[in-house]
């Protein structure tokens, strides 16, 4: 009597259906800011792009995997990152001025609170050069995980729609006072975003999004709780 043998890999990601979308007239279009026939002129694609925002938001991840390439997502993020980076630009020249006049420790070196600001200036441009492709693989790695990437599209298209939505974060976060809520919202919107990329359940990408949070303040946990252990110990 022949025997049923199970060949299923147990360290496969669960399975994810595939979300039929209908078509939509609108999503067969370019995104603006990759349009130049559509949009001449660098003022024109960046309407075109708030105006899509405003319009119609989810109509940007319809319209990301239209094309290839890194590159126009990328320049989208740097460009709108210039104000957060002139606005916290501002925050430590005004910091460094006021520790060089009245410094904490008068054996401090002079100058060496200006450039502990400066290099955390350069660290935050370096996140801003560098950000869109390291936080696109890892939440593209988190969908892998949660099985919603099998029947979607590849890594490049999770970094293209994080440069182009993390870029209206960067914006938003000038706003003072409503920069946690904007970057909080744009988490969001960014997983409903890959979502609709890869035709897959909404929750599987909100876990996505939402899973390397919670790992770092598990771990923040874990090194919280070491320290205070390791000081009552010594007492």
């Amino acid at each position: 009597m022949p025997m049923d043998i199970s060949y299923e890999n147990p360290f496969q990601p669960p399975e994810a259906g595939v979300l039929e979308r209908p078509a939509d007239p609108g999503a067969q279009q370019l995104v603006p800011w990759e349009d130049h026939e559509a949009f001449p002129g660098v003022w024109k694609r960046l309407g075109g792009m708030f105006s899509l925002l405003f319009s119609n938001p989810l109509e940007l991840a319809d319209r990301v995997p239209l094309s290839e390439g890194l590159a126009p997502a990328w320049t989208f993020n740097i460009l709108m990152a210039v104000p957060y980076l002139a606005f916290i630009g501002v925050i430590f020249a005004f910091a460094g001025s006021v520790f060089a006049f009245a410094p904490p420790d008068p054996n401090m070196p002079k100058g060496l609170m200006a450039g502990v600001f400066v290099g955390e200036l350069l660290f935050f441009a370096a996140l801003v050069l560098v950000g869109m492709f390291v936080y696109g693989a890892i939440l593209h790695a988190m969908l892998w995980l949660w099985g919603g990437t099998r029947e979607g599209r590849g890594l490049g298209q999770t970094i293209r729609f994080c440069g182009y939505a993390w870029g209206f974060v960067h914006l938003g976060m000038v706003i003072p006072c409503f920069g946690a809520l904007v970057a909080l919202a744009g988490l969001i919107y960014v997983a409903i975003g890959l979502a609709r990329i890869h035709r897959t359940d909404t929750w599987r990408a909100v876990c996505a999004i939402f899973t390397p949070l919670l790992l770092c303040c598990f771990c923040y946990a874990l090194i919280l709780v070491f320290a205070i252990g390791m000081s009552g110990f010594k007492h």
